[in-house]
């Protein structure tokens, strides 16, 4: 009998081991399949449009440009044919000098002296109508003295005084201004004078504002075109042409006029955007009525720009751009890492927003690198890293061992 009933337990043992062992098996097989990776969701517009663009007082004659100091264009009018630039092309003659022999603020640097030459080359150009300051042979100018002297009441026989003591004559400087130039990628500029009264030297406004603010970015150069007046050995006191110094933040920097090349004025001004100082550079070119009408059109664009300007940080740190919410029902956030700066846009402009994260795996740390957020405007471009706010921790033994029952 003992036997009999040992046989018919076995009997049923025997199932219910293989299937306890297939349970265990299939639960070790659930269990250790790899969890889904999980996909984020954006929480951020793709697109958006910062107000309504305006419409600019352009001026009806003539070309004109507006930019920031970062580059960003904000605007220009008027054909992209390279026109008379007149004394414009003065910023060039100080540029390359500066670059050639640098003064540090308030130092006078080499002195020149004046030659029979120079003076003869003065009423020359006096003769031609061209705008020159008296000189005297044996005048000694500081070459500190010779640039305000150019950039002020601009003088042309100063641009050809310096031209000869940097590089030993006209013809030599006024190549290694196209040089320059072109290294600028001033591609629509020539120079054939250092002076600009000669009508084949041309520009357009975007290659003038290019040269002005890497001019600018010089203290000594900077220092110059805000000075009111110089005095000046023979000359006495000079006066700068440029009288919208201090009137709708002008800071600089340099006028033009001839008859061929009409009222030009390349400019600086600073402007209060939502409480903080932000620089704009502008230039025009081939106005009527000489630099009345420079200063006139210049008035109108700066009068009109800073209302339709907007500072727009490009995301938070911390902001919320993406969230998860994984198969086993753990949800986050994936946030900016970083700021991005701020940017100065024109009414109109759209921020377009690319978010790009990895497939999120099982688990992860809080604050793991996770993707990039990169934004775009008009001349503007930035890349967020982006992190989990949030840990994820993973699924639980009981979602791994029922998943898909």
């Amino acid at each position: 009998m003992g036997r009999r009933s040992t046989g018919v337990s076995s009997l049923f043992r025997r199932p219910l081991l293989y299937l306890l062992a297939l349970a265990l098996l299939a639960g070790g097989v659930q269990y250790f399949r790899t969890p889904p990776a999980t996909a984020a969701m954006p929480a951020l517009a793709v697109t958006e449009q910062v107000g309504t663009a305006p419409t600019l007082p352009w001026p009806a004659q003539g070309a004109a440009a507006l930019y920031l100091e970062d580059g960003s264009k904000l605007g220009s009018s008027g054909g992209g044919s390279p026109v008379p630039m007149a004394s414009t092309a003065k910023i060039m003659t100080a540029l390359l000098v500066l670059e050639d022999h640098p003064l540090a603020l308030n130092t006078p640097g080499p002195v020149v002296t004046v030659t029979r030459a120079d003076v003869a080359t003065y009423s020359a150009e006096r003769n031609q109508g061209e705008s020159v300051v008296p000189v005297a042979t044996g005048e000694q100018l500081t070459e500190y003295q010779l640039l305000q002297g150019l950039l002020l009441p601009s003088a042309s026989n100063f641009a050809d005084m310096l031209a000869n003591w940097d590089a030993g004559g006209v013809p030599e400087f006024v190549g290694r201004m196209n040089t320059r130039a072109a290294a600028l990628g001033m591609s629509a500029t020539h120079y054939a004078d250092v002076s600009g009264f000669s009508p084949q030297s041309v520009s357009i406004p975007a290659d003038l504002i290019s040269l002005a603010r890497t001019a600018m970015r010089v203290p000594v150069f900077a220092q110059i075109v805000a000075q009111s007046q110089a005095t000046l050995p023979v000359a006495g006191v000079v006066r700068n042409l440029d009288t919208m110094l201090g009137h709708s933040g002008v800071v600089g920097i340099k006028t033009g006029h001839t008859d061929q090349a009409g009222g030009c004025f390349v400019f600086a001004s600073d402007v209060a955007i939502e409480g903080q100082v932000v620089r704009i550079y502008g230039a025009v070119v081939g106005q009527p009525n000489a630099l009345a009408g420079a200063f006139s059109a210049t008035t109108a664009l700066l009068q009109s720009i800073a209302p339709v300007l907007q500072r727009r940080p490009v995301v938070q740190k911390g902001d919320l751009v993406a969230t998860y919410r994984t198969a086993w029902d753990e949800s986050g956030r994936i946030i900016a890492s970083d700021s991005g700066g701020t940017w100065v846009l024109l009414n109109g402009a759209v921020i377009t927003r690319r978010i790009t994260v990895m497939s999120l795996p099982a688990s992860l740390p809080a604050g793991s690198p996770v993707g990039t957020l990169t934004v775009t405007a008009p001349d503007h471009q930035a890349e967020i890293p982006l992190i989990t706010a949030e840990p994820i921790v993973g699924p639980d033994l009981g979602w791994r061992l029922t998943r898909g029952f």
